[in-house]
């Protein structure tokens, strides 16, 4: 047990029912002294230990309590994501009880009623962000209260961290996920009989589509042949975001181009979950086109980290003749 030795740095807080026992020791304690009640002095003896023994306890506690929480690696605004939390007691000889972990928003994220000497528990808990961009999540703090509740005492497992947080994520213009080439999700490089290299001419087989058929081979051998070819690169797409706002523009003009910030969004993660290029233009700044789901981060951190421009700021910047979808406030997209 460390009755010596320097305590870690902790915080302290007066609870609402330490408050009312101290003011209630006060008050037997004039009780006890003015009428040299026997009685009355056994029971203030009683209140002064329980509140001695509650603070050495919760001291202990906190003393060998430990543990960390481990942020996940991204975060999308809006969406919860989980954390996880390890709990270590350092007491070879004492359980903990009553330990609390709070976000830097003093929330409570995890309790752990009770954690045996010397054992260590992984938890999981729960983030959401509320907004994209550049923010600071945490610290984290172990907080305890027990076993009579006078003060709250904290201190810290994980130090605050600056993280990137990506824009949410929205269901809406599915339609446009595949474009150019169809649907999410169709790849043209997996479609034989169109374009491409002739890569074998074989027997045509059933199952095959009729325009792999290769007629003058099949007039020339008296039987249906069927060309293979050689499979196409996918075309890139460039999802191209307008940050201006119209003159006057006011608090709506500014969720829109949130939303479109997240459709934009919504656009690069399904091009890239189908192996497809995509690339990202915002504002003056141009990423990609990349592909895999590698190639998240850069692709994203332009869409987190843009803020809205005046009517007559710079246009989007020009990029290569590929296909692209404009997303922009002053107008429906293109």
């Amino acid at each position: 047990m460390k009755w010596f030795g320097e305590f870690p740095r902790f915080g302290l807080r007066l609870t609402r029912w330490g408050a009312v026992y101290l003011v209630g020791m006060l008050l037997l304690g004039l009780a006890a002294v003015n009428t040299g009640n026997n009685a009355l002095v056994l029971l203030f003896g009683l209140a002064t230990g329980s509140f001695i023994v509650s603070g050495t306890w919760s001291r202990q506690v906190l003393g060998g309590a430990g543990g960390e929480v481990v942020l996940p690696r991204r975060l999308f605004a809006g969406r919860t994501e989980p954390l996880d939390v390890t709990l270590t007691n350092g007491s070879r000889l004492f359980p903990a009880y009553g330990l609390a972990v709070h976000d830097g928003e003093n929330r409570r994220v995890l309790f752990e009623p009770l954690l045996a000497a010397g054992a260590t528990a992984r938890r999981v808990a729960w983030l959401r962000a509320p907004r994209r961009g550049w923010r600071e999540i945490g610290p984290w703090r172990l907080e305890v209260v027990l076993p009579l509740g006078f003060f709250v005492k904290t201190k810290e497992l994980t130090p605050a961290r600056r993280m990137l947080v990506y824009p949410a994520l929205s269901g809406g213009r599915q339609e446009l996920l595949g474009a150019p080439g169809g649907s999410p999700g169709e790849d043209r490089a997996g479609e034989r009989g169109r374009e491409g290299e002739v890569r074998e001419l074989r027997d045509y087989r059933d199952g095959d589509e009729r325009r792999q058929i290769h007629w003058k081979q099949s007039a020339r051998q008296g039987r249906l042949i069927a060309v293979d070819r050689e499979a196409m690169a996918p075309d890139p797409l460039f999802v191209v975001v307008d940050p201006r706002l119209p003159e006057g523009a006011g608090g709506r003009s500014r969720d829109r181009l949130e939303a479109l910030i997240s459709e934009a969004a919504s656009m690069v993660v399904a091009r890239l979950e189908n192996g497809l290029p995509v690339g990202v233009v915002v504002g003056r700044r141009v990423i990609g086109p990349l592909t895999g789901m590698e190639s998240l981060d850069p692709l994203m951190r332009p869409l987190a980290e843009v803020e809205p421009l005046p009517a007559d700021a710079p246009p989007p910047a020009p990029h290569r003749r590929v296909a692209s979808i404009v997303l922009s406030v002053r107008g429906e997209p293109q």
